[in-house]
């Protein structure tokens, strides 16, 4: 792994577009462009709008570090593999969720993608659980943090990198990333990726371009991969879909049937997803105790193959 970058010499700079508004509101098939009647009106006061500051270089900034006890780091394979994915609403509350993260089943996680972090919070959710992390920010949130996906793991990570997603979010233009890592579990490598899609401001065309960015990235890598995170499926048929898209690439939705995992005042939404290839999930489910965020923990646990 490469050296982390120290949090206050993390330099910020803007980002080139990889997508114009008008791109992002078009329909995801290669026919002509057509764009959505109500985008139109955005797009009249994007002029007026305080854009993102982003990061767009792929090597960074990072943050990586390892606090693993010395029993942890010669802990015999698994005989099963648990994922929680957790999005822990602009790192506000990280007592809370250490607090949900310490009591079972999510206790028992090999791996736990979390989404819109800072190095701060994903520094201290690791050293206090004692775990292994890489985190790579995306871009800057208007209170000054930075915000980002993380993956943190009781098994080494002997290799990470970012994903730069397309279809920047065309009111702010604020950009989106994955950020995948591999695991060494006992020599058998295991790929995961933490994945925060952009919100249905982007239609469900851009989401399911950048879900299909990231499994074209990762495709072939490792026969054991996983991909979790916030897909952000909340307009209608948009979970519909994004199933469909992983299944056609060999995907299996492994927290398939845990229902909603996020409370909103128009009620609960399924937006937190974990998709898997190569490995048999064998349980799962959302944790709806307080965890400090209005996102639930999603947990599958994994079969270990023989």
């Amino acid at each position: 792994m490469s050296q982390s970058l120290p949090p206050n010499e993390a330099r910020r700079v803007v980002q080139g577009r990889s997508a114009s508004p008008r791109q992002a509101f078009t329909r995801r098939s290669k026919g002509p462009l057509v764009a959505l009647p109500w985008a139109l009106l955005l797009l009249a006061l994007l002029p007026a709008c305080k854009l993102a500051e982003n990061y767009p270089d792929e090597t960074g900034p990072r943050y990586s570090g390892d606090h693993r006890t010395a029993d942890a780091a010669s802990a015999e394979a698994p005989s099963s593999l648990t994922v929680v994915t957790f999005n822990l609403a602009f790192a506000e509350n990280v007592t809370e969720a250490i607090t949900a993260l310490r009591r079972p089943p999510l206790a028992e996680a090999d791996v736990i993608a979390m989404q819109e972090m800072d190095a701060t919070s994903v520094d201290r959710i690791a050293r206090e659980l004692g775990l292994a992390y890489v985190y790579y920010p995306a871009s800057v949130q208007v209170d000054g943090d930075d915000f980002g996906p993380a993956l943190l793991s009781r098994w080494p990570l002997t290799a990470d990198r970012k994903i730069n997603l397309p279809h920047d979010d065309p009111y702010h233009q604020q950009h989106r990333i994955a950020v995948v890592a591999t695991l060494d579990i006992r020599g058998t490598p295991v790929q995961v990726v933490s994945v925060h899609n952009a919100t249905p401001i982007v239609g469900l065309s851009g989401r399911l371009d950048q879900a299909e960015t990231i499994i074209d990235a990762v495709d072939g890598a490792e026969p054991l991969q996983v991909i979790a995170g916030d897909f952000n499926t909340s307009d209608p048929g948009s979970l519909k879909q994004t199933v469909k898209l992983f299944s056609e690439r060999g995907f299996v939705w492994a927290s398939g049937g845990v229902g909603d995992t996020v409370d909103s005042i128009i009620g609960g939404l399924p937006l937190d997803s974990v998709f898997v290839r190569g490995l048999s999930p064998v349980d799962r489910g959302v944790d709806k105790r307080p965890a400090g965020s209005d996102h639930h923990p999603v947990w599958v646990r994994f079969a270990w193959p023989s």
